[in-house]
């Protein structure tokens, strides 16, 4: 029997920017991709929000829909959403899909924080 992959997602607090970071560490696929959704999703209410993406070993088309998602619902909100250190992979699904202008990229979590 196969293991099951796993995302693995971590909220910190705004610390002294003020921007919440979401790390997430693992697959992002349609097995994980409401672990995800169910962290940023609450904090793009109002502020900043930086995912950290440095350790997204994989992502599909969903888990792309969930960052895009993100995206979206921080600028009807007025909140800014932020994406920090995107892995190769992801990054690759990104070019293809012709999402990276969607989103604001950083090349680290701290720039992306105090920018």
């Amino acid at each position: 029997m196969a293991k099951a992959n796993r995302l693995d997602v971590r909220v910190r607090d705004g610390e002294s920017s003020g921007a919440a970071v979401v790390e997430a560490f693992g697959e992002l696929d349609f097995t994980s991709i409401n672990q995800l959704r169910d962290a940023l999703l609450p904090l793009l209410e109002q502020g900043i929000v930086v995912l950290d993406a440095a350790e997204i070993t994989f992502c599909d088309s969903v888990g792309l829909q969930v960052i895009l998602e993100a995206q979206h619902v921080a600028r009807r909100n007025g909140a800014v959403f932020r994406l920090a250190a995107p892995s190769m992979q992801l990054t690759r699904v990104m070019d293809m899909a012709g999402a990276s202008r969607a989103v604001e990229i950083f090349p680290d979590t701290e720039s992306a924080r105090v920018a």
